[in-house]
């Protein structure tokens, strides 16, 4: 049991939105123009039509940094989910940060979101758990709540990957139209943040349940070095890049994996199916998705009550949150609905938590 209550919820997403043909276009001048003209052209047209049948029409991204940035949208989604429960910085006993496109070694990103929250007392990390590490900090949240040691924990993510691609000044080469169509996972990503405070249960807006299942056998189907660093494995010797996911072996293990650990979930907890309202799920494209629900026999209209993936793209962990934020601001989420949250990363991890509104 979790034991949890969700005080508070707030979001960001940035203005700036990129067409398809938009960040095809920027991602073939900038990174791919070494590529063979007719190898060019064939990936630039191959990708529009992909993304068109992922059902993605734009993603979000930061029009001016200083403004949008990463750190600005944290700061900002953190002082709202602070405000709305009717605290302080000061009340905050842990702020976690978790996030895919965390730019900071040292310090921690939350060390930085604490100063620019002017927290005086408490304490703040970082963890990463990639696309589910919101819905992990649910489970670190409950441990530290219910043994007393903390009363109010602000977990905070905050995605901008275009913005860490360009601080990067990445000018990797690519000298194939296979290497550059396992780069293409950034066509997918958009920018947005989040932030939920946790107190213990009062009845309302309960966190019940969380559960888990890892994978490490195809750790390589998705990664992310900066910079580049010798990997133990020989796909990727002698090539230089800041990103690469294989989004063929990723869909094909969330299809084939996913629905069996969500159904161990359920039966775990005793959670009825058809008594769920919405679910919540981590959002990859319109194959995935269906696919997914077919196999767990779920209504499409009970899921994604607010769809994001189409205009907002991969926002990472903050997909689920984002989702969550805009629902409950459309008025959508009643006293009392039962809630299925489903997070996936790159096939090797998933996590579900059951909420009680």
């Amino acid at each position: 049991m979790l034991n949890l209550s969700i005080r508070s919820l707030s979001y960001a997403v940035p203005s700036g939105r990129l067409t398809n043909g938009e960040i095809v276009d920027l991602f073939a001048e900038k990174y791919f123009r070494n590529l063979p003209k007719d190898d060019l052209e064939q990936l630039v047209y191959g990708s529009k039509r992909k993304l068109d049948f992922l059902e993605i029409r734009t993603r979000s991204y930061s029009l001016d940094y200083a403004e949008e940035g990463s750190v600005q949208m944290a700061a900002r989604v953190s002082r709202e989910a602070i405000a709305k429960a009717g605290m302080t910085p000061d009340d905050i006993d842990l702020l976690l940060f978790v996030g895919v496109c965390n730019p900071f070694r040292e310090p921690s990103y939350s060390i930085i979101l604490a100063h620019e929250l002017g927290m005086t007392q408490g304490n703040y990390y970082d963890i990463n758990d990639t696309c589910n590490g919101f819905l992990k900090a649910l489970e670190l949240s409950s441990l530290y709540i219910n043994s007393g040691k903390y009363r109010n924990i602000l977990v905070v993510t905050s995605e901008n990957p275009l913005e860490l691609l360009e601080a990067s000044n990445f000018t990797g080469r690519v000298d194939t139209l296979a290497e550059a169509d396992y780069k293409m996972n950034l066509f997918f990503a958009g920018a947005g943040a989040a932030a939920m405070l946790l107190t213990a249960d009062s009845g309302e807006k309960s966190a019940l349940y969380y559960g888990e299942e890892r994978n490490h056998a195809d750790w390589e189907l998705s990664l992310y070095v900066s910079p580049k660093i010798h990997m133990p494995t020989p796909r990727f010797e002698g090539m230089d890049f800041m990103s690469w996911a294989d989004g063929r072996g990723i869909a094909a293990h969330v299809i084939r994996d996913m629905p069996a650990f969500v159904h161990r979930f359920l039966d775990e907890h005793e959670i009825v199916k058809d008594e769920i309202r919405y679910i919540f799920s981590h959002q990859l494209g319109r194959n995935i998705t269906n696919s997914l629900l077919n196999k767990l026999e779920v209504r499409t209209e009970r899921v994604f009550p607010v769809n994001t993936f189409p205009d907002y793209g991969n926002m990472g962990s903050a997909n689920i949150p984002i989702g969550l934020c805009m629902a409950e601001e459309q008025g959508l989420l009643c006293k009392g609905d039962s809630i299925l949250l489903l997070g996936s990363a790159c096939g090797l991890t998933y996590g579900a938590a059951y909420i009680l509104w």
